[in-house]
């Protein structure tokens, strides 16, 4: 395992001499200029994630940092994950009961957890009940055509057909999310082990670019956020290919199984790489607030009072009007 870094700008890199963050103060002494606006967080471990010298603590850590200031300015969270006890949906709850920047709104209307079936037959109504003060919970039905018998059963995804079923409403899912977002952030996410028709975080990232809606993407934690963001440079990294996914045969039968009932939408990770270099760090700096120098910084800096601070900087100039 690499050396464990520091992601704290506390002890031997402050991020003097940095440009953004001599005007960070400038930055914090605006409020409330979130208020009214939805902000996805896309996040999930990464594959890589120790080889870059972090742990799952350091992913918690951007989870709270970056969620409080959002909050703090008025912000609401949107977040698609599971109720895992210790994940990162639970990491957001206790402050919710701290920052109030809209006290018109009550905690559970500042966080809204989306769940895709199957997943969403796992949390039971004395849970969502405990919960119901702080968080409102989003159960998207399966697509119709699906016609799922009981959607109370939760599916096993332990077949091609099942996983199939996993992918269309995993989908469904980000697409509705997607709908009531104003901008999105996006750090780490799997290669490998998802559940989905590709990897979560990728899909989420080609719905938000399709909604044009502002992203922001923190590479330092690797995974496919720092793919996509060498897709957006222009290079090609080996998991915008086919064939890297197909190790896992499960996933290979349910690529062909997909692509053969939707020919004219099929899985085509190429497709993808195409899409993201057409698109280029430049047309992401056009819609998210921030310069290219900006972006290329966020896409590299492991310190979090930075992360923190371009990504404010960029909504702020977002939804101020301030460009």
């Amino acid at each position: 395992m690499a050396e464990e870094k520091n992601t704290s700008n506390i002890s031997y890199d402050s991020g003097e001499g940095v440009s953004v963050i001599s005007e960070k103060g400038e930055m914090l002494l605006r409020t409330h200029v979130l208020k009214g606006k939805t902000i996805g967080i896309s996040i999930s471990e990464s594959d890589n994630l120790s080889e870059l010298g972090f742990g799952v603590p350091h992913l918690k850590d951007a989870v709270i940092e970056i969620a409080r200031y959002i909050l703090a300015s008025g912000g609401k969270l949107a977040y698609g994950g599971d109720m895992r006890q210790g994940g990162f949906t639970e990491l957001i709850f206790d402050l919710l009961a701290y920052y109030k920047a809209d006290k018109t709104l009550q905690p559970h209307e500042r966080f809204y957890s989306y769940l895709a079936y199957p997943l969403s037959t796992t949390i039971t109504i004395e849970k969502q009940a405990e919960l119901r003060q702080n968080v409102s919970f989003k159960k998207i039905e399966p697509p119709i055509n699906l016609q799922i018998a009981n959607t109370n059963d939760f599916l096993k995804p332990d077949s091609p057909d099942n996983l199939y079923v996993w992918s269309r409403c995993l989908t469904k899912m980000r697409e509705e999310m997607e709908v009531i977002c104003d901008a999105r952030i996006f750090i780490g996410g799997r290669t490998k082990g998802f559940k989905g028709k590709s990897p979560g975080i990728l899909e989420e990232l080609l719905i938000a670019l399709e909604h044009k809606h502002p992203v922001y993407l923190v590479g330092a934690f690797g995974g496919i956020t720092k793919d996509a963001i060498e897709a957006l440079k222009g290079n090609k990294p080996e998991s915008f290919s086919n064939e890297y996914y197909f190790n896992n045969v499960d996933y290979k039968n349910m690529f062909l199984l997909f692509n053969g009932k939707h020919p004219n939408d099929t899985i085509d990770y190429p497709k993808y790489l195409s899409q993201l270099q057409q698109i280029g760090l430049n047309k992401i700096a056009e819609k998210n607030g921030l310069s290219v120098e900006d972006n290329l910084r966020l896409t590299s800096t492991s310190h979090l009072s930075e992360v923190v601070y371009l990504i404010l900087k960029g909504l702020t100039k977002c939804f101020t009007n301030k460009q």
